[in-house]
């Protein structure tokens, strides 16, 4: 196929949106203004392709315009659900935590166990949990949206999830051990890393299967808090109005030390 005929193609649709949706803004800024009275906005298809052909820099407008108008679009939606979800992101009493309770800085993380940029994120989190204590607490949400693909991506959450019925300290052991093991989790794999946490194995299975019910319905739950987030993917971080997408621990480390600054 052709460059030129790629190229054709491509016109076609930019004037096919542009007359759809943005004749107004090419318009005001390449074609002369009407002198019948006409709105722009009711410019020709033509009118448009003509403009682009005599001004072609305007198709690399379009696509930074169309891309801006799209980015402010996506950060409104995201600020309205992040005001509307509140209590689904702070409240769950089911959401395991790590830190302490009273903290300056409060942010949730949306996981899989199996995700690797959630492995690179998890060495500055245990980092930074050890340097600032009392100043941190972590609402962690079980997403293992990896499960399919990867092998234990629900069932080392379930573990993990079940094990903080043995006490906060087993619960982080746990957690940071499964963070920090590369490959995927068989349960003979989960057992062996539990007990290697110091976590009672036969317990742990046994929650787990009591608290199947609880559980099932907690991850339906983040799943669909996620979708309204607009999360698709881990690991995605939320402290105050933002929402951090990727291991980006530079800023999670700047939103932090600005947290405990501002706390006195």
């Amino acid at each position: 196929m052709s460059r030129n005929f790629l190229a054709t193609i491509a016109l076609a649709a930019l004037v096919s949106i542009i007359a759809g949706s943005g004749a107004g803004y090419f318009a005001a800024k390449h074609v002369s203004s009407p002198t019948n009275g006409s709105n722009a906005n009711n410019m020709t298809e033509e009118t448009v392709r003509s403009a682009i052909l005599t001004n072609p820099e305007i198709i690399e407008e379009a696509f930074y315009a169309l891309q801006s108008k799209r980015k402010a679009e996506a950060d409104a939606a995201a600020s309205i659900a992040l005001a509307q979800s509140q209590d689904a992101l702070y409240n769950v009493k089911l959401d395991p935590t790590l830190g302490v309770n009273e903290a300056p800085f409060v942010v949730v993380e949306f996981f899989d166990y199996n995700c690797g940029y959630c492995k690179v994120a998890s060495e500055w989190m245990k980092k930074a949990l050890a340097e600032n204590p009392g100043k941190m607490k972590v609402i962690m949400k079980d997403f293992p949206v990896l499960e399919g693909r990867s092998e234990g991506s629900r069932e080392s959450s379930e573990a993990a999830w079940a094990a903080r019925l043995q006490g906060q300290d087993k619960y982080e052991a746990f957690h940071f051990a499964l963070m920090d093991t590369r490959g995927g989790f068989d349960s003979a794999r989960i057992d062996d890393i539990a007990d290697s946490a110091g976590l009672d194995v036969a317990r742990m299975r046994a929650d787990m299967k009591a608290n199947a019910p609880a559980f099932e319905a907690l991850i339906q739950s983040n799943f669909a808090l996620a979708r309204q987030l607009g999360i698709d993917g881990t690991p995605a971080f939320i402290t105050g109005s933002n929402l951090i997408s990727g291991a980006d621990t530079n800023r999670l480390q700047s939103l932090l030390e600005t947290a405990i600054f501002e706390a006195g």
